[in-house]
């Protein structure tokens, strides 16, 4: 859910909080109109008692009652409710506050009349309706304890892990600064070479790393650590899983580092400890193909010339200054 700051906080979110709140307040409540849905007339000291309609807020004419703040406070992220319940209701309720103000006050400028405005409500209105559908979708696509357990039996290749010793060389970058952290590619495999040799002949690793290890340029691991399919950079994987174990890869230049494994063990998980995993993936197919059957019974077109993508390679990032540890603990 994304949320708005207007320098005082990011409680309230775009959704649809706000988009009801503004479509309430655009109705305004001058004398004699019919209070909109959302804004409650100032009720009499006897219904003031602790309820759902009790108004625990007043903004110019305008009554909150204790249900619509709760309402909102259940559109809030996890995460911000969970801030909520630890510091209390009065920062958001400052900024509840400053929405009503802030609304009210773009109202008087007629902002809701703009072009802008009303493509900002066509597109929330868009996003909440594709929203509520998805959560519908999500209700029709529970997975069955036996679909978890024959997709287990039918990729086995998929749950099997090994444990590794790492050993990763930094290299310079190409024209680094003077005092850049590293070797020059040279040195950097010629060092990887070396320690490569020292691992093939079997020496102990914790005397391996005593020898080679340097503060952010050479890291040598002295415990194994386990790695799934999907962790490590596709030639570097392939190669570490077709080797039985003791065996070394070669040395794998990734970019910012030379690196290599040596396989200690090969692992298969149980199917209780990766049944989540499996339930995460058999959802996520069942969704996609829901929402590809809804694309195609849309008979959606789209202009491949405006959408194509942009023309020569995508603008390289700026290399980082601390080393690339492609798998593994620190």
């Amino acid at each position: 859910m994304e949320q708005i700051r207007w320098g005082r906080g990011y409680w309230l979110a775009s959704g649809p909080l706000v988009a009801g709140l503004l479509v309430s307040l655009a109705y305004g409540q001058t004398a004699g109109e019919k209070p909109p849905a959302g804004a409650t007339p100032s009720p009499a000291p006897a219904a003031q008692a602790s309820s759902p309609d009790k108004v625990v807020l007043k903004v110019g004419d305008m009554s909150i009652t204790q249900e619509q703040i709760e309402r909102a406070i259940r559109n809030l992220t996890p995460q911000a409710q969970n801030n909520l319940a630890h510091q209390g209701r009065k920062a958001f309720g400052d900024e509840y506050v400053l929405m009503l103000v802030l609304s009210q006050e773009a109202l008087s400028q007629h902002l809701d009349s703009t072009p802008a405005y009303q493509d900002m409500i066509a597109l929330s209105r868009l996003k909440i309706l594709a929203s509520q559908e998805y959560q519908e979708i999500l209700k029709q696509v529970a997975v069955k304890p036996e679909e978890v357990s024959t997709y287990f039996s039918g990729h086995q290749s998929e749950f099997e892990e090994l444990q590794v010793l790492q050993v990763v060389v930094r290299q310079k970058p190409a024209g680094a600064k003077e005092g850049t952290p590293g070797f020059t590619p040279e040195e950097a495999k010629a060092r990887a070479e070396e320690i490569r040799k020292a691992f093939v002949a079997g020496d102990d690793p914790k005397q391996i790393a005593d020898k080679y290890k340097m503060q952010n340029v050479v890291r040598v691991d002295t415990q194994p650590f386990a790695v799934h399919r999907g962790a490590m950079r596709g030639d570097l994987e392939k190669a570490a899983f077709e080797l039985k174990p003791g065996g070394v890869t070669e040395v794998f230049d990734l970019g910012q580092a030379l690196a290599f494994v040596k396989v200690v063990s090969h692992e298969t998980e149980d199917l209780k400890s990766v049944s989540t995993r499996i339930e995460n993936t058999l959802q996520k197919q069942k969704i996609d193909s829901a929402l590809d059957a809804l694309k195609k019974n849309a008979k959606v077109w789209m202009d491949d010339a405006y959408f194509a993508p942009p023309a020569g390679p995508p603008p390289q990032a700026p290399p980082k200054e601390t080393i690339q540890i492609p798998v593994g603990p620190k």
